[in-house]
């Protein structure tokens, strides 16, 4: 086993719900691109971004996938609560 320390993501969707998805352009490149800007993500979720030797900012997009997991399952149940009470009125 290589990991330790093992815990829940909790608040998985208020964490993606403060999150801004953005379209821009690379400055060196001018190729349009799409995705988070680090310098605001790294508040809600500092674990996903790392910073280089000359100080850039970059987000692991692997690492935000565990949220969305947990994210979808804690909507999954607010759904099927509503469903519930639903089928009872």
């Amino acid at each position: 086993v290589y990991k330790e320390d093992i815990q829940p993501i909790n608040n998985a969707l208020n964490k993606i719900l403060d999150l801004r998805g953005v379209s821009y352009k690379m400055k060196d490149s001018k190729r349009p691109a799409l995705g988070v800007i680090a310098q605001e993500i790294e508040h809600i979720l500092p674990e996903v971004v790392s910073e280089n030797d000359n100080g850039s900012k970059t987000v692991s997009y692997n690492h935000i996938i565990a949220v969305l997991i947990e994210a979808i399952k804690e909507q999954q149940k607010i759904i099927d609560d509503i469903n519930q009470k639903i089928k009872k009125l």
